[in-house]
């Protein structure tokens, strides 16, 4: 009983709302952007609101209830904002122009943030400008250098730089309604290939992974005396959570997955094998405990704790670089040393 009422205390949560729905928005409004932005008159607003938006959004959640491969749903949505940016081409300047297709740029996203937070078109085109702009920096920082490390530092750092731009171009509350928003549409892509699940099957989960990372983060700031009930009891609410939201196989997966993500990420994104997996678990066990050994002593300055610690990892590191092809490791040892260096600076070297 206690711990239900703490795990319903805990997810009192206001949910931002990420419309997927366009034609949900006061109608008025909306007919008034239209004619704003594409210089049409209301009898052309009025039937893309009425008949040409209606028929996207219903072919685009058929869709979105597809399981099929995220590559074959970006193929398939794109196709989609293709097909129905020609049908709004023809209702609005009788084919003479694409204005609606460029302010779309075929993404979902785009469409949604213009018709539900009604964006000026100049504003529309600067985002597509900026996010391009990064896009393009971040492949050629990617394609100039082999040190994975480096590449995490220098993408975080970057994708900070474009948030804060986007913030700046359309206002803080908007900027971060669509930063969130675009990072569960990522998300929900993902998760199609990660669980085999449909788009919206996706998202759903999404929504409640960052819901509940968001609680974990609190709990860990305010250092409660009860953290690790509250953390069990978020754990317990998001696997209840997705096992309503979304059908029982799509959960399973999840769980599969989730209850051991080491041995997935292992196999799926460094082609270890089950032997393999093995011998790298045994030598994480060997340094997690030297790890322990070494923060439980409350004597060691932290930056005496911050130099052990690292020469442990470097020595874990070395034990399990054989299980690896040289390209595989490479990419672990980046996202390890990333991690781990982030960890140590946070609890260490800042003291």
């Amino acid at each position: 009983m206690k711990k239900a009422m703490m795990i319903g205390a805990l997810f009192l949560i206001v949910n931002i709302a990420y419309s997927q729905n366009i034609s949900d928005i006061d109608v008025g409004e909306h007919k008034e952007y239209m004619m704003k932005t594409y210089k049409i008159h209301h009898g052309k607003a009025e039937k893309y609101i009425e008949e040409i938006l209606p028929a996207l959004e219903r072919e685009n959640e058929t869709l979105k209830d597809q399981r099929i491969s995220s590559a074959k749903f970006k193929e398939a949505q794109k196709n989609l904002y293709r097909k129905y940016g020609q049908m709004v081409s023809q209702v609005f300047s009788k084919g003479r122009y694409k204005t609606w297709s460029s302010c779309t740029q075929e993404l979902e996203r785009y469409h949604v943030l213009s018709e539900t937070k009604f964006i000026p078109l100049e504003k529309m085109y600067a985002l597509h400008k900026m996010e391009s702009a990064w896009e393009k920096e971040r492949n050629q920082m990617w394609a100039a250098t082999d040190d994975e490390q480096k590449k995490i530092e220098n993408t975080v750092e970057l994708l900070t730089k474009l948030n804060e731009q986007i913030r700046q171009l359309l206002g803080e509350e908007i900027g971060n309604w669509y930063i969130a928003y675009k990072d569960l549409t990522f998300r929900a892509i993902y998760n199609m290939d990660k669980y085999g699940a449909t788009y919206n099957e996706g998202y759903q989960i999404a929504q409640i992974e960052v819901d509940c990372s968001k609680q974990r983060q609190k709990i860990w700031e305010k250092r409660s005396r009860n953290r690790n009930e509250e953390l069990q009891a978020i754990e317990d609410y998001k696997l209840n959570a997705i096992k309503k939201a979304v059908p029982a196989q799509i959960a399973e997966r999840w769980v599969s997955v989730n209850d051991y993500y080491l041995d997935y990420t292992l196999a799926k994104r460094y082609g270890l094998s089950k032997a393999q997996i093995n011998q790298f678990k045994n030598a994480y066990n060997k340094y997690a405990i030297t790890e322990y050994k070494i923060n439980i002593q409350k004597k060691l300055p932290a930056s005496e704790k911050a130099n052990k610690l690292t020469e442990a990892n470097d020595k874990f590191c070395e034990t399990i670089r054989p299980l690896f092809s040289e390209d595989s490791y490479k990419k672990w040892k980046g996202k390890r040393m990333y991690d781990f260096n982030q960890r140590v600076e946070k609890r260490y070297k800042q003291q």
